[in-house]
């Protein structure tokens, strides 16, 4: 009795450490959600150079509309799923894109500062090499 008490504590107190952690692959590109427009979303680089080193190419000082997917999968700081109409309340924030062969986004993280001070940090050691 005492053991399962000890397990479902130890469970219990562990969750949120698991939740915050997610997994983002590694060809994402990073950008500043700047303005939604379905079917298109604006990014650009907001200011920060390091913007411009991850999105390899992709948003080159101003910014630039793409088209988003009816389909796509938008998924929110904590790792909810999201719809693309609640995308206007995220506007000034880093997200993440996945863009297929012809260049329409079909993944969409909205980053938390943590996850934007990894990204920094990675461009740091990229433009260091």
């Amino acid at each position: 009795m005492l053991r399962g008490f000890f397990t479902f504590l130890v469970l219990l107190v562990s969750l949120p450490a698991l939740a915050a952690q997610r997994d983002l692959p590694a060809d994402i590109n990073v950008a500043v959600l700047k303005k939604v427009e379905l079917p298109y979303l604006e990014l650009g680089n907001g200011g920060v150079s390091w913007i411009k080193i991850l999105t390899l190419g992709l948003v080159d000082g101003k910014a630039q509309k793409f088209q988003i997917s009816r389909f796509a999968r938008i998924k929110d700081e904590n790792d909810r799923y999201t719809s693309a109409a609640k995308l206007q309340t995220k506007t000034g924030r880093p997200i993440a894109v996945k863009r297929d062969a012809a260049g329409v986004i079909r993944e969409v993280w909205v980053l938390h500062d943590e996850e934007s001070a990894v990204f920094a940090a990675q461009a740091a050691q990229r433009q260091g090499k």
